[in-house]
């Protein structure tokens, strides 16, 4: 599509124009791709989780968490799963932990390749904040 509008840009005439919108248009849709493909994130604070997906941000407490896990699924391998109390039971993965992404993170994204039980980074932070948060609010 953007080598037909940069053809199209060299006519003097009305399709000279549309291939002026086409590259135009293209560009653009490379940009929002490349910034939504960007935005993923994973913190871990002493207010709580901030998952950050694609068009979404979940920003949840201490308080709403009942358990932080680690999916095992297929795609979504080494991901933190953070199970809320309320709604009971609902599971909200981060995207951004996965181990497809490893790489992305900094990490070595073979080291866990044959181990799918042993905890990644990403959950063993959130476990231990979260340990600490309930220690902290035991008192």
């Amino acid at each position: 599509m953007f080598v037909g509008g940069a053809v199209l840009l060299t006519l003097d005439s009305l399709a000279g124009m549309l291939g002026a919108v086409m590259c135009w248009a293209v560009g653009v849709l490379l940009v929002v791709m490349l910034v939504i493909g960007t935005r993923v994130q994973f913190i871990v604070d002493d207010d709580g989780l901030t998952l950050v997906h694609y068009l979404r941000t979940h920003r949840i407490p201490w308080e709403q968490i009942a358990v932080i896990e680690q999916s095992n699924t297929y795609w979504t391998t080494g991901a933190v799963v953070v199970v809320l109390k309320h709604p009971p039971g609902r599971r909200i993965t981060a995207l951004a932990t996965t181990d497809r992404l490893a790489l992305y993170r900094g990490e070595n994204p073979f080291r866990f390749i044959d181990s799918l039980a042993q905890l990644r980074w990403p959950a063993q932070a959130a476990i231990a904040a979260h340990r600490r948060w309930l220690a902290a609010s035991s008192r």
